[in-house]
């Protein structure tokens, strides 16, 4: 079996084997091979120390990245590839990380500490695959499986049960049934891993194919990994089908699955999951957006853009499709239209400026915000055209009728 390897990467197998040292491609990158899919990336394990690692890296740019675990990064070829001792993991007393490794001459020791049969297979230019646990045939089935006993796999760290969930969604493989039922057992102890890295783990799994079906399957371990889910509740079905068809958007699609929640509670949520502010502000305005009502004609809809925003009316748009909603559709064209016209939806993209207003004897302060803001909901209406004559006349009515 001839894999297709970048010259860099077999680059660093060469210079290892040259001097004495066994080298693999080994986990994701080995599995997506034998997929027929391009790895986003290469990993390299090995019988060599760090030491002998630098030693026979000599010339290249070698970066220590985690060296304490037998990790290191050699750039080859332009491209930085991680190269890792065989090693054997210690007891896992934080339920996350190994105490301690133990650096090993066996290929077949490493890879059994490694999550999942899919990922414990390694590959060599010179020797073909190594598959001691049967990844090649659970591939062959579509299947996810623990190497070993899947509870200590589970045990040694709890990410593990995301990892598995993410790779249900995003492969399209059913979880073998031993497996599924350990990480049922052990979600809770999902409290272990950190927010940042459920969230990645969460983004990923909306992201694939089969988001809807692993959802469906597994609601009741998301919700002891993820408490914040759990009063989703009796809508979780009608969530997790919305949010199946926006995983080309995994932040709008975790919008979608915690709609019910309302816009604090959608943005609580992004909260608990460390996301960016970015991420957040947009999902609950979204939110917040679907529940305002949706605009009947191109008025509304500029009243509508100019109280929520383009990015979230149209986030709202989607949400709405997503669920199914009938006039959807009809939505989506009044906005398309309205967007169209090219009337503004913001203050800079009015005609005329504070300082216009201000020539008219209004004074600065909360009497300016506050005409500059009716100028620019008539406009967005259509109600008089974004021309500087039209808003000087309308900001002058408005300081008359206000006298």
């Amino acid at each position: 079996m001839d894999f297709p390897i970048p010259a860099g990467c077999l680059a660093l197998c060469r210079r290892l084997a040259s001097c004495g040292y066994p080298a693999h491609l080994v986990g994701g990158c080995v599995r997506d091979l034998c997929r027929g899919v391009s790895p986003h990336d290469y990993d390299l394990t090995t019988s060599a120390t760090p030491d002998e690692m630098k030693r026979a890296f000599s010339g290249y740019r070698v970066i220590e990245t985690g060296i304490a675990h037998g990790t290191l990064t050699v750039l080859s070829d332009g491209a930085p590839y991680e190269v890792t001792t065989y090693r054997i993991d210690g007891d896992y007393s934080d339920g996350r990380h190994p105490d301690a490794v133990t650096f090993t001459r066996s290929l077949e020791e490493d890879l059994a500490r490694r999550d999942f049969t899919v990922n414990a297979m390694a590959y060599s230019p010179d020797e073909g695959l190594t598959d001691p646990f049967g990844g090649q045939a659970d591939l062959a089935s579509r299947l996810l499986r623990a190497v070993g006993e899947p509870e200590r796999r589970f045990s040694e760290d709890a990410l593990r049960i995301l990892r598995a969930l993410r790779f249900s969604s995003t492969l399209g493989f059913a979880i073998e049934p031993k497996t599924a039922a350990a990480l049922r057992s052990l979600a809770p102890t999902v409290c272990r891993v950190s927010p940042e890295r459920i969230r990645e783990e969460l983004l990923k799994l909306l992201s694939g194919n089969s988001s809807r079906d692993v959802l469906l399957a597994y609601r009741d371990v998301l919700f002891a990994a993820l408490p914040a889910l759990a009063p989703i509740g009796e809508n979780w079905d009608e969530a997790a089908t919305a949010a199946s068809r926006l995983s080309h958007d995994p932040t709008l699609a975790l919008a979608a699955l915690a709609r019910s929640l309302g816009e604090e509670g959608t943005a609580a949520l992004f909260r608990t999951l460390k996301t960016d502010r970015k991420s957040e502000k947009r999902a609950s305005r979204a939110v917040a957006a679907y529940y305002a009502g949706p605009p009947t004609d191109l008025a509304s809809a500029g009243s509508f853009v100019v109280d929520f925003g383009e990015i979230a009316v149209r986030d709202a748009a989607s949400l709405a499709g997503a669920y199914g909603d009938p006039k959807a559709a009809e939505v989506k064209g009044i906005l398309d239209g309205f967007f169209a016209t090219g009337r503004p939806t913001t203050l800079g993209a009015l005609a005329v400026r504070g300082d216009d207003l201000t020539s008219l004897g209004i004074p600065e302060g909360p009497g300016l915000k506050e005409t500059l803001a009716a100028l620019l909901e008539s406009a967005a209406r259509g109600e008089i055209p974004n021309e500087r004559d039209a808003l000087l006349a309308l900001a002058a009515r408005l300081q008359t009728a206000n006298q």
